[in-house]
């Protein structure tokens, strides 16, 4: 067991720390050319600050009507902060760019405003708003009924007590400003669209740029990859000391949990405008316009069909390799291994912490090479979606394997049961529905992953993320909602045949006993 440990950490080093150092230690070599590209990186840190400001407490406001009100309009409100989650940046832009193809819009105010900086500043607020929604939850489903009861009891009105909640969601504000800065500065689609057609400099595009030109510019690239890194990590550190300031015990063993109840008449008019900003600007314009431009003309027409097959072979793949890996991980963090579970922690911390365009980045150095010569195959690129999946996996898969009692394994050894049998009778009978799920979640972020795709493709088979930006380059956004909706449309029936079987599976033992 001790040689297996030490195994899983060598090898998730040589996939990840081998590359990134690869990549870091680049600008010690020699002179780069990053100098010029610090407009790129002014405006990225611009937009960052200033977007994490606009969702911090958007998302804490938001937050606390999801925790503390009921009914249809809070519910359309969730669900349609998870499909804004789900829905790739690119594809958002390309709805928005067809949009803009109505010349009365696209020449008018509300056209050259999003064709600029606002339209990045907008669709970055979208972006990063579910995040920060998730994050502020956590708080207010932790603070309990006392509070508010408190605060009823010595009569404080009922705007002091928003502020007294906004006040105790301080730290969780605080993390949602960090995240949503962070991802904003990482986003890879949205500038390698709209940033490009707005002619703003971005940091991450600007990366892209070093290395996809001839000659590649990797010193250069590497010293703006420091540029992101370095700016993420004094994001965090001062997330942690706001935090520290001002975190406040939220969870004892007498909290109760608030009733929810229906909002007034003045809490269901914001509601109401903010379902339908959500919805109307956020999810239906860019979807219905994505699904008029594809209705327009015929399969036919479209170039690039094979992406989606290609791409969703990919996601199954790499969804199944780094689920695999995540069930190794946690058999192995199981035992008093205190070396090996903090090596792997630090190891997924920091791996998450990465964006993909740095990790594809890093792998692009690392494996092109007489040594290595991984560069341009299809096995590199399943890598990198697996390697770049793994935290997520381990993340997920954790929560699910968390609830299972250590005495279901105990009672199955007492019993003598085979190895076989716990595993895939307990264990995995167990965990399929959460495990089913997290797959799925994998597999479609790496189906529509962009920035590892785009810098690690097999030359003449695109994956379905390249292809689609491609198709808005050359402004075919026909071909691109086309390429957008079918995959979603495969991963929709991929979920549905397995959730499918799924069900019918574990109704089987039920129907063969009766």
């Amino acid at each position: 067991m001790r040689l297996m440990r030490g195994f899983a950490l060598v090898l998730l080093a040589f996939l990840f720390v081998y590359p990134l150092a690869r990549l870091l230690l680049l600008p010690l070599a020699g002179a780069g050319g990053a100098g010029d590209a610090f407009p790129a990186f002014a405006n990225s840190a611009g937009f960052a600050l200033l977007v994490g400001g606009v969702v911090a407490p958007l998302g804490a406001v938001l937050a606390q009507a999801l925790e503390s009100r009921t009914g249809r309009m809070v519910q359309a409100l969730g669900f349609g902060l998870w499909l804004l989650f789900l829905t790739p940046g690119y594809v958002l832009t390309t709805g928005w760019l067809i949009v803009l193809t109505i010349p009365v819009l696209r020449n008018g105010g509300f056209g050259q405003l999003f064709l600029g900086p606002a339209g990045l500043v907008f669709l970055y607020v979208l972006k990063a708003l579910p995040f920060a929604v998730f994050v502020a939850r956590a708080t207010f489903a932790q603070a309990g009924a006392t509070l508010h009861e408190a605060a009823l009891v010595l009569g404080v009105g009922p705007w002091r007590r928003r502020l007294l909640d906004l006040r105790l969601a301080l730290p969780a504000m605080a993390a949602a400003f960090t995240i949503a800065a962070i991802e904003t500065m990482q986003e890879f689609g949205i500038p390698a669209t709209l940033g490009v057609i707005a002619k703003t400099p971005i940091l991450t595009y600007a990366i892209y740029q070093r290395l996809n030109t001839t000659p590649t510019d990797f010193i250069g690239a590497a010293q703006l990859c420091w540029w992101l890194i370095a700016s993420a990590a004094l994001l965090a550190a001062l997330q942690m000391v706001v935090q520290k300031r001002h975190q406040t015990v939220l969870v004892h063993g007498r909290a109760r949990q608030p009733n929810r109840h229906l909002p007034h008449a003045g809490e269901r008019i914001w509601l109401m405008v903010g379902v339908v900003l959500l919805w109307g600007f956020g999810l239906a314009a860019p979807l219905l316009a994505l699904v008029a431009v594809a209705l327009g003309g015929s399969l036919a027409d479209t170039d690039g069909l094979d992406a989606v097959p290609r791409s969703l072979g990919y996601g199954v793949t790499a969804a199944t390799l780094a689920m695999a890996a995540a069930i190794a991980v946690q058999k192995l963090q199981q035992g008093r291994a205190l070396w090996f579970t903090a090596g792997m922690q630090g190891l997924l911390a920091a791996n998450m912490a990465v964006p993909g365009l740095v990790l594809g980045a890093a792998y692009v150095i690392a494996f092109n090479n007489d040594f290595l010569p991984l560069y341009g195959t299809a096995l590199l690129l399943v890598i990198a979606y697996a390697a770049g999946a793994l935290p997520m996996a381990v993340r997920l898969l954790g929560t699910a394997t968390a609830q299972l009692d250590a005495k279901l394994d105990e009672a199955a050894r007492l019993f003598s049961l085979p190895l076989s049998t716990r595993l895939v009778d307990i264990e995995a009978a167990l965990l399929a529905r959460p495990g089913l799920h997290a797959w799925l979640l994998v597999a479609a972020a790496v189906m529509f992953e962009l920035p590892v795709s785009q810098l690690l493709y097999v030359p003449g088979a695109m994956p379905l993320g390249v292809a689609i930006v491609s198709a808005d380059m050359m402004a075919r956004y026909d071909v691109a909602a086309r390429l957008a909706l079918l995959g979603m449309a495969a991963l929709a029936v991929l979920a549905a045949v397995l959730s499918l079987a799924l069900r019918l599976g574990a109704g089987a033992p039920e129907r063969r006993a009766a």
